[in-house]
């Protein structure tokens, strides 16, 4: 049975429970997954800052990752907010991944136009520190609520995200 809500793939910091949880408040089932002709890069960046991914195509490349299930619309808006998607920096596009021998449809977070001259090397979960982590739980996640919470606030209204089963 499919649960409500939308499939998201992930490949980089979002792979962490603690993370997502963090930023959406809720437990996702979690489940590895593969998305055909992407690659995971790493960005360049200042010594000390926290790794960060990137995903663009790549042509015959395999990308292993997780798929979390069951994100509903306003989750998926603070997963938006997190990705930066009003700043151009990551696209949200349809892609469909393998798991568990199953075909779905998911959301992806890919690399936007201006982060492409920073694609750089690989990335990898094991680059991320517990401090790094910790950080990002305790200090920037948190600061980024507040704001998405106050833009909504501003704003007197929800996020419109577009569900996946629309075109």
């Amino acid at each position: 049975m499919k649960p409500d809500g939308d499939a998201v793939f992930v490949y980089g910091l979002l792979m962490l429970p603690e993370v997502v949880f963090a930023i959406t408040g809720k437990d996702y089932v979690m489940q590895d997954a593969s998305l055909l002709d992407y690659k995971r890069y790493g960005l360049s960046q200042q010594p000390g800052d926290t790794p960060v991914p990137a995903l663009a195509q790549c042509p015959g490349y395999l990308q292993h990752g997780q798929v979390l299930l069951g994100v509903l619309p306003e989750e998926l808006a603070k997963l938006d907010f997190f990705e930066e998607l009003d700043s151009g920096l990551y696209l949200r596009e349809k892609v469909r991944v393998q798991s568990l021998g199953l075909w779905l449809d998911a959301w992806c977070y890919t690399a936007g136009p201006a982060l492409q001259p920073y694609l750089t090397g690989d990335w990898s979960l094991q680059q991320v520190s517990q401090s790094h982590t910790e950080h990002l739980i305790t200090q920037l996640i948190p600061s980024m609520l507040t704001t998405y919470h106050h833009l909504q606030a501003d704003t007197g209204a929800k996020t419109k995200v577009t569900p996946l089963s629309e075109d």
